[in-house]
């Protein structure tokens, strides 16, 4: 079988490598040149890595298990030490008094290497955005049973597609095939899902020493995490990724990132007590319009019920909201389709 997997999300790569192991003919159409969403990573090219989407992750299911523990070997996570601060709004802990018990995984080389890894089972069509569906039926015999419509004018023809994209933009996907297929019976659930955004500040610093925390929480009105990068890996310079609330997103999307960036360094500052936080050697910034689902569903993915053009939809909204449950929706998926459609059948 051909399948198009539109979006090259965790969810994506991980239904992509097991169904391509399993011998079907799998290609991720990305929007960006980089693959793995918020699996994201920045090298500055002076020696410092940010992971900049995904900053940790813990890891409970035993397939998830497995899979962390096949990355560990790789070299590729490892388990991060949970000096974590907790900041409630008002005062500084030493410690989150609700802190969770359970382990926490961070990035050894970056967590963009994850994807990078995930990919080899996949061919990858980059730097092309999936606009739209069109549903050309079950005679296989002239056409394939899909074509992506893609916004460089291409199309691309395939026999199952899977849409792993946040919520909201599968919704735009789908609507563009709802006249020819049953889509409507999910575009009215996947229609329901809402996003919180969140802005990352990557900042790095020339001759500082490292603070003696890996993350602090934030509880307040504009932060959300300030992650040690530097206690994760040996970058040339003291690292932080700041992520902001999402009040301070929504109120600073049309804000220049320089001065919201601004904003929030100095917040941090006053916070930890280290004024030298406010004045990095250099920055980076990014908007995640799409960074947290608020209201993910417990099904691990949803599915287009034709057999002739099987389509679903996969992601972190569904199952839960995180690194574990963007794996299991793969997953899941692919387990079902790889038994399902059996290659002797297609």
């Amino acid at each position: 079988m051909k399948i198009g997997i539109i979006g090259s999300s965790l969810a994506g790569l991980v239904a992509g490598k097991k169904l391509g192991q399993a011998g079907h003919e799998v290609t991720v159409i990305e929007k960006t040149r980089t693959l793995g969403g918020r699996m994201a990573t920045l090298d500055d090219g002076e020696g410092n890595i940010f992971d900049y989407g995904i900053s940790h992750f813990h890891a409970n299911n035993p397939d998830f298990v497995s899979f962390v523990n096949y990355l560990k070997e790789e070299n590729l996570v490892d388990e991060w030490s949970s000096r974590f601060e907790y900041f409630d709004g008002s005062q500084l802990h030493d410690l989150n008094p609700n802190r969770s018990p359970e382990l926490h995984y961070a990035s050894t080389r970056g967590f963009s290497r994850v994807a990078q890894k995930l990919s080899r089972w996949v061919d990858i069509k980059s730097s092309v955005q999936a606009g739209g569906l069109t549903y050309i039926g079950a005679d296989r015999t002239k056409k394939r049973a899909w074509m992506i419509n893609l916004t460089d004018v291409s199309v691309f023809e395939c026999d199952a597609v899977i849409i792993a994209t946040p919520a909201t933009v599968a919704y735009g996907i789908l609507m563009t095939a709802q006249d020819e297929t049953p889509a409507r019976r999910i575009i009215r659930h996947v229609d329901e899902f809402n996003y919180d955004p969140s802005f990352t500040v990557m900042a790095s610093y020339r001759n500082q020493e490292v603070p003696d925390w890996d993350a602090v929480e934030c509880a307040g009105e504009h932060l959300k995490w300030v992650i040690n990068e530097s206690s994760k890996r040996d970058n040339a310079d003291t690292s932080l990724v700041i992520h902001s609330s999402a009040a301070f997103a929504r109120n600073n999307k049309e804000e220049d990132p320089q001065k919201a960036a601004s904003g929030l360094l100095q917040q941090v500052a006053r916070i930890t007590g280290q004024d030298w936080i406010a004045q990095p050697t250099a920055e980076h910034y990014h908007y995640w319009q799409y960074a947290s689902c608020r209201n993910p569903i417990d099904e691990r993915f949803m599915e287009l019920e034709m057999e002739e053009a099987p389509l679903a939809l996969i992601g972190d909204y569904l199952g839960g909201n995180s690194a574990e449950s963007s794996y299991l929706s793969g997953l899941r998926l692919a387990e079902y389709w790889n038994e399902k459609y059996e290659l002797a059948r297609v």
